[in-house]
């Protein structure tokens, strides 16, 4: 099975490339422990999503280190992949004279590393987030059963993917009785504040969130039917011009979308894990330390990787 790693973000609130960011006892990346727990539960094979002015650090400083057991390729995002040719000429155009270096988002990532991922079912996970090993073991287990119009997400408790140094996107999921998915709303201002977590939008407004909330954290169990319903909503994304400047295109809007159309059911996996990540600069000494206990009570040697390997 395949795992797509989403790496093309810049990181604007960590304030660096924190994909590459050495956090483990040994140097090693938050995404090579990912891959440490991925590869247990089954996943082979790797596709690193990044920006090409990227790759050459990426390779130096996480691919080269990898076993050779564990295949890797490259796809990379780039701001006009996938864009229909009508917008195409307005869209270079327009990037020239405003410099946007952002990519357009996750859904896009998602587009652009299509031709490696539409023969079986695979699996999506953020480079900066740490998920557990329980989180890639149910995933895999769900994507053997080959059910072909059916998602799955492991979703977590609320009060265990927040961050102690500022706040985080978060995606609140609502299920039904029988643990299907129903919708997915996203909070780009989640924090703890007066022993509460409130969500803070755009005017300011706060609104409290219960601790137990199941939440998605962008690791999802996909299945090839994802992309047609994928490209034609970028398409729509990029018709509308006021996106240019500063919105993204979201893997979860693309989810939505497709659960509102009833084109596919998506199957909650609660896991107990806790979930943490690189958000802001100061989340890095407790990233540190968690990975470092991690390491101490046995679910990772140190170092992790007693071969790195070279892949074409």
């Amino acid at each position: 099975m395949k795992l797509l790693v989403l790496a093309a973000g810049m990181g604007s609130r960590f304030g660096g490339i924190k994909q590459m960011a050495p956090v483990g006892p040994a140097g090693e990346t938050l995404l090579e422990f990912n891959l440490y727990n991925a590869r247990k539960a089954g996943f082979s094979q790797a596709v690193f999503l990044i920006k090409r002015e990227m790759e050459a650090d990426f390779r130096k400083l996480v691919a080269e280190r990898l076993p050779p057991n564990l295949e890797y390729e490259f796809a990379y995002q780039d701001a006009l992949a996938g864009v229909p040719e009508p917008a195409k000429g307005k869209l270079i155009a327009f990037l020239a004279s405003q410099g946007r270096i952002k990519p357009w988002g996750t859904g896009h990532a998602l587009l652009c590393a299509r031709e490696f991922l539409a023969g079986s079912p695979f699996a999506t996970i953020n480079a900066d987030d740490f998920y557990g090993a329980e989180a890639f073991k149910v995933t895999a287990e769900f994507l053997r059963r080959g059910k072909k119009d059916i998602f799955c997400l492991p979703v977590y408790q609320l009060s265990r993917v927040l961050s102690r140094n500022g706040s985080v996107s978060r995606a609140v999921c609502g299920l039904d009785s029988s643990g299907m998915l129903k919708e997915i709303v996203e909070h780009t201002k989640v924090l703890q504040k007066n022993r509460r977590i409130v969500s803070v939008d755009a005017d300011g407004i706060e609104r409290t969130l219960a601790p137990d909330s199941p939440v998605s954290m962008n690791l999802w169990g996909l299945t090839p039917a994802v992309f047609s319903y994928a490209q034609a909503l970028f398409a729509e994304f990029i018709a509308d011009e006021s996106n240019w400047a500063k919105n993204e295109f979201f893997l979860p809007y693309i989810i939505r979308s497709m659960l509102e159309g009833g084109a596919v059911a998506v199957k909650a996996l609660p896991v107990e894990d806790a979930c943490f990540g690189l958000t802001n600069p100061d989340d890095l000494p407790e990233v540190q330390s968690n990975l470092a206990a991690l390491t101490r009570n046995g679910s990772f040697p140190t170092p992790l990787w007693k071969q790195g390997g070279s892949h074409a």
